[in-house]
Parts: C-alpha cells; sequence; structure tokens
C-alpha cells in the first residue's frame, strides 16, 4: 500500500498505513476558523490496503475530483469514498467559503468489487447486480473504461445492443429495470421529478457507476470479442 499525500494550501502531510488524519475547523488538520465549517468534517484512512475518505460531518458533502479526467464523486455525510483517483482534488464549501485538499497516492487505481464502496446514497455490497444488467452498464461504460482521459462519449443504444447481440427492445427494457433499481437506492438523474425517464440517464448511469467502482476496467472482459 502507498502513502498518501495531503495537500492543503502547501503543507503536506504524508500518511502511512494505520494512519488516520481528520480536517476540519478544530481537528488534526486545521482548515480554518470558519464558524460554517464543521469541527470534524472528514476523515482520511486506509482500509484492507486501499485508501478511503469519510465524511463524518453532519450537513455538508464533500466532492472528489480526479484530476486525470472528468470523474468525479460526491460523499454524502455519514457515508465513505474509496479513493480510487491517484491525483485528485478534494472539494467543500462551508458558507461563502469554498476549500480545496490536493491528494496524491500510487496504489492500484482498479477497487476491488468484492468491498463496499459508498457513494452519495448506497454501496456497492447494497447493489447486487444480475449478469445483464452488469453487461448493459459496462457495454455502455465502454469506451470510457477502456480510455479514463479521453473525451467521454456513450454509445447509441442500437449501437450497444448490437455489440451484445440483443434485440434493441431487450436493451431497452434491461436499461429501464437498472435505472429504477438505482433509482430505488436513492441515486439521482435516473428518473424525472415527476417519475419519468430522465433523458441524459445513460450519461449519469455511466459516470455514476464509474465513479463509484461499479464496474471497472477488468469487466471488459465481459463482453463479446
Amino acid at each position: 500500500m502507498n502513502e498518501l499525500a495531503v495537500d492543503y494550501c502547501g503543507s503536506i502531510t504524508k500518511l502511512h498505513p494505520g494512519d488516520t488524519l481528520e480536517f476540519g475547523r478544530n481537528a488534526q488538520l486545521d482548515i480554518d476558523d470558519n464558524k460554517f465549517l464543521h469541527r470534524r468534517l472528514g476523515t482520511f484512512f486506509d482500509r484492507d490496503g486501499s485508501w478511503w475518505l469519510a465524511n463524518v460531518g453532519r450537513s455538508i458533502a464533500i466532492s472528489v475530483h480526479d484530476r486525470n479526467s472528468r470523474s468525479e464523486a460526491t460523499v454524502a455525510p455519514g457515508t465513505e469514498f474509496l479513493m480510487v483517483y491517484q491525483e485528485a482534488v478534494v472539494r467543500f464549501a462551508a458558507g461563502p467559503t469554498t476549500y480545496e485538499i490536493d491528494i496524491r497516492w500510487g496504489g492500484n487505481m482498479t477497487p476491488d468489487l468484492d468491498q463496499s464502496v459508498p457513494t452519495d446514497t448506497i454501496t456497492v455490497s447494497d447493489l447486487p447486480l444480475t449478469t445483464d444488467q452488469r453487461l448493459l452498464i459496462v457495454v455502455l461504460a465502454e469506451p470510457t473504461l477502456a480510455d479514463p482521459v479521453a473525451e467521454f462519449r456513450l454509445p447509441t443504444n442500437r449501437e450497444a445492443a448490437h455489440r451484445l447481440d440483443w434485440k434493441i427492445t431487450k436493451f431497452n427494457r434491461k436499461l429501464d429495470n437498472v435505472c429504477e433499481k438505482l433509482s430505488k437506492k436513492g441515486v439521482t438523474g435516473l428518473h424525472s421529478g415527476g417519475g419519468g425517464v430522465a433523458s441524459d440517464r445513460r450519461q449519469r448511469l455511466v459516470k455514476y457507476a464509474v465513479e463509484t467502482g461499479l464496474v471497472s476496467p477488468a469487466d471488459l472482459e465481459l463482453l463479446p470479442n
């Protein structure tokens, strides 16, 4: 397991296996004397050889932005996030002020799908996928998984269905099913406010699945040659 470098305003703290680092208004990493900021907002820690970020605050969300792609994830209060980005910016706002912490580490960037990978509302372990559901997400995410730094691109439904040798009706039905499953678990953006299907749900589905480790580059082996 590699060390985690935490850089706040040029002051670098290096964490080693077994270390933890809390940050907030009155924590190990003292961010600012800002009355809107929680005394302890977040904690960096290792678990089973991987670095994690826990949001231990009550009302402030933390976002994690990958410096090597356009990927980002939201860590809601009370949840944790597996640090899958080798170089990232951890960002949060307290009142009128936004803060940034730079993170760097050199470990294996492919999350273990057997671990619980918490996201904004659920964990991967809470969301078992059927074989067809995983195939559907992987085929939509194939361009991103194959080249994470390339411009974001989605295949059309017909292209994806053809790739899997499915009828388009089957593909659309499976897409409805997996979006419904995620929505029931609290993932936003897959249905409109009135209960209808969101127009950009495929993009939201792919970004969510990649950012949280629901699918990984290793899953590309599931696709037909």
